[in-house]
């Protein structure tokens, strides 16, 4: 497994945004808030419109275990209904892995740290 470290320094505007071309599966997602405010974090595959994942008002540090739903071959995970599977997959990135950071305030530091093999 590797791990990626991405540092957060805000805009005045509480916004950051960080994408990188990313091939692998994503493991866990460690957000460190260290003095941000609150912010909403949204990281996706921005080539493939893949959210891995969308949370607001994160107030403490936590872990985050990203996962896609499985579908049937038309798109529609119906299908999978009583088929013994759990309806979900780890996060496979295929384009540009993007850190979306927005409310965490002026300036403000933290830390997204990205479990994957590779």
């Amino acid at each position: 497994m590797s791990q990626k470290s991405v540092f957060v320094r805000t805009a005045a505007d509480g916004s950051f945004t960080w994408q990188r071309s990313f091939k692998g599966t994503i493991r866990a997602i460690e957000f460190v808030i260290g003095d941000l405010s609150t912010p909403d974090i949204d990281v996706t595959d921005d080539t493939y419109s893949l959210s891995l994942l969308s949370v607001n008002g994160v107030a403490a540090s936590t872990v985050y275990y990203p996962s896609t739903f499985l579908a049937a071959g038309d798109g529609t995970t119906a299908a999978l209904v009583g088929t013994g599977m759990k309806g979900a997959t780890t996060a496979t990135v295929m384009g540009v892995l993007k850190i979306v950071i927005t409310g965490a305030g002026d300036t403000k530091s933290g830390r997204v740290n990205i479990l994957y093999d590779a």
